[in-house]
């Protein structure tokens, strides 16, 4: 069997990475996919899928193959068939001539680049990390819609259910297959001899907020992200926004937040470990209160997951580490401010980021929402054990949201995409 992988970022590897390496180990013969289309300025560019940055892979090294854009593929498809492609969208290059079976493999809410507002999708099967999120599909294309300010489309939610019902396969997370191939004392050895972090110390591993290259609403540019209380007053002022000054007297900033958490890592002798996106730069004074920063310095295996293996806490803001903390067993914070502050819309609020319980972000024992004014007050003088992971409650979190543990998700892709080339039912 011969598949093809569709690299539009290089942090695609973080994804197909597994995929790839456990496909090898079949002997299937692996294309990898690199759209040089994409851009090459601006803060995207950052994750070019430059074809040289193929990670290593313990069983063998895929054919790298290079394309311009989806008529292209098309095109070299066409004269270069493939049993299946899996990619993370089904594009118009899917389905054309030469692609053989199309795969397409959910990434959390990127589910919704594998179906049409009516129902329709261009794949021939779909990875899914659980039934909960087959069930919250169109609700994922509505989210997607909204951020491309499409938000009146109009969206057949039954005809969406058929097609998941139709072509959907729960496969789980793959990408989260490569943690138990992580070595958690070279983990270890690496921080210290490049932080001086003691080996010894527990981790708290922290993911900043707000990021740069979101977009950043009135209160999360001028109150939470202000540089002081003067910008904070002289904004408040000028827009005309006096329900804020209560937010400057309880002194809501992320300056606040970063003490807060430096001095519950002190309480606790913990090392404050900060994994960070490349294109969102952590500011000065973060950077100067942690023990080290962290981008992603390698996609397979990917560099949270290396810090995961060693963290005793993960603390956040509404991030979808809270997915990866719960596989690698570690209890994870989300700080949640109000998110009409943070300018999330309905559809957001919804089901996505929620904290009502039961929801990704409030499940007690796996993920403990924190609101802002119980971060700042309470959390400095809490202990590590406050925070304990529950196993019950880890196992159901596991089988809502995040499917399997036992490091064979990539194997259900490749059992699934065999299946569809074999024209066997699921």
């Amino acid at each position: 069997m011969r598949i093809g992988f569709v690299i539009e970022r290089k942090n695609y590897y973080r994804l197909f990475g597994p995929i790839i390496d456990r496909a090898l180990a079949r002997g299937v013969e692996v294309d990898c996919w690199h759209d040089l289309s994409q851009l090459r300025h601006g803060p995207k560019a950052l994750e070019f899928p430059d074809p040289r940055a193929v990670p290593s892979f313990r069983h063998g090294r895929p054919r790298v193959q290079t394309y311009r854009g989806a008529a292209d593929l098309a095109s070299r498809l066409g004269s270069e068939p493939r049993d299946a492609m899996i990619a993370v969208g089904c594009g118009p290059a899917a389905g054309t001539a030469g692609a053989g079976r199309w795969f397409g493999l959910q990434y959390t809410l990127d589910v919704a680049a594998l179906v049409e507002p009516d129902g329709r999708s261009r794949c021939d099967g779909i990875g899914l990390h659980t039934a909960y999120w087959a069930s919250r599909t169109a609700d994922a294309l509505r989210i997607f819609l909204d951020n491309r300010g499409d938000a009146l489309a109009s969206i057949d939610g039954a005809a969406i259910a058929r097609t998941i019902e139709a072509k959907g396969t729960v496969v789980g997370f793959p990408q989260m297959d490569q943690f138990h191939d992580i070595d958690r004392a070279l983990v270890r050895r690496r921080l210290h001899e490049r932080f001086g972090v003691d080996p010894a110390r527990p981790v708290v591993l922290y993911a900043p907020f707000p990021f740069r290259s979101n977009p950043r609403p009135f209160w999360v540019r001028h109150i939470y992200g202000a540089r002081n209380g003067l910008h904070q007053r002289l904004a408040v002022a000028l827009a005309r926004r006096g329900e804020y000054r209560d937010h400057i007297a309880r002194g809501f900033t992320d300056r606040r937040v970063v003490d807060v958490v430096r001095r519950f890592c002190d309480a606790n002798g913990a090392a404050l470990v900060v994994k960070a996106r490349t294109k969102d730069p952590v500011p000065g004074y973060l950077a100067r209160r942690s023990e080290a920063v962290l981008y992603d310095e390698s996609y397979y295996p990917t560099t949270v997951l290396e810090l995961m293996s060693i963290a005793s806490l993960v603390i956040h803001c509404f991030s979808t580490i809270s997915y990866e903390a719960a596989y690698a067993a570690v209890p994870s914070i989300c700080i949640a401010p109000s998110q009409d502050d943070l300018g999330f819309p309905a559809s957001w609020q919804e089901w996505f980021h929620s904290v009502k319980p039961a929801d990704t972000f409030n499940v007690p024992g796996v993920v403990y929402p924190l609101t802002l004014d119980a971060t700042l007050n309470d959390l400095p003088s809490a202990r590590l054990a406050d925070f304990p992971l529950e196993l019950p409650a880890r196992a159901r979190y596991i089988e809502k949201f995040v499917g399997f543990d036992d490091g064979k998700c990539s194997d259900r892709v490749l059992d699934a995409v065999q299946s569809l080339v074999e024209g066997r039912r699921r």
